[in-house]
């Protein structure tokens, strides 16, 4: 049993050692993400809680800053960028606490609770060698507030693999100027299994299908080898669409 917890605390600082080296590597920005599984029928009521708790932050001029992604399978995520793990261990909701009250504070978590059966919280990696967005690296973009999220999962064994061919993906994409700007993710801490999170951006879900079509006639035919070539390593693949939710986020402004 000594052995065993020997191994397994092993494993556990060898992973924490490298999300520590990828989070500080100038080539990756870490996020602390909270996920929300929100019952469908607590929608509004979560949406009108969230909107109470921000109102109160702004009042007490609260430091924390996050945004929130909205998707169409139900789920609420808040996406705070930090520097390191620390950052986690550092953020504290005392100062808040202190203004508002225990009581009130608490209120707020009990009657979000009644909104959703399963939440948690983890960490994601943007690669940026891996993203394609030419006009500057940024999580939200003015007007476009559209998301399409293309999951694309991988064993290990096929990770490095995956990411040359994502590589030459993106070289297509710059040799092309295409118009389509994206963002990649991969897990961090927290997640199980290994995957390249593709992040569109967009209008509308029309302004997306008609970038999609031009950008497909723009890459012409000697995109299939290359998009063939990611979709071959990959283990499963999956969709999801949503929309940035400017109103349910809050960012900590200094009072001059």
């Amino acid at each position: 049993m000594k052995t065993f917890k020997q191994t397994i605390l092993l494993v556990f600082v060898t992973v924490l050692t490298s999300f520590s080296a990828q989070a500080q590597d100038d080539n990756f920005q870490a996020f602390l993400v909270h996920e929300d599984q929100v019952k469908p029928s607590k929608t509004s009521e979560y949406e009108a809680i969230s909107k109470e708790f921000n109102e109160d932050c702004k009042k007490h001029n609260f430091e924390g800053t996050w945004n929130v992604a909205q998707t169409s399978n139900g789920k609420f995520l808040s996406i705070s960028a930090i520097k390191n793990l620390g950052d986690i261990d550092n953020f504290s909701m005392v100062p808040l606490v202190e203004k508002i009250g225990k009581e009130k504070f608490a209120s707020y978590f009990n009657r979000y609770d009644k909104c959703y059966d399963k939440h948690g919280s983890y960490v994601v990696l943007r690669n940026n060698d891996l993203s394609y967005m030419p006009d500057g690296m940024s999580t939200t973009q003015e007007g476009q507030d559209y998301r399409k999220w293309h999951y694309i999962y991988v064993t290990p064994e096929n990770r490095s693999d995956m990411v040359k061919k994502l590589k030459a993906v993106k070289d297509l994409f710059v040799n092309k100027n295409s118009k389509v700007h994206y963002r990649i993710y991969t897990k961090g801490f927290g997640q199980m299994e290994d995957y390249f999170l593709v992040v569109v951006s967009a209008k509308n879900a029309e302004d997306y299908a008609k970038k999609s079509s031009e950008n497909r006639t723009l890459l012409g035919k000697e995109s299939k080898a290359v998009f063939d070539a990611v979709f071959n390593l990959a283990s499963r693949y999956e969709e999801v669409t949503g929309s940035m939710r400017p109103d349910l986020s809050y960012s900590f402004t200094a009072k001059k």
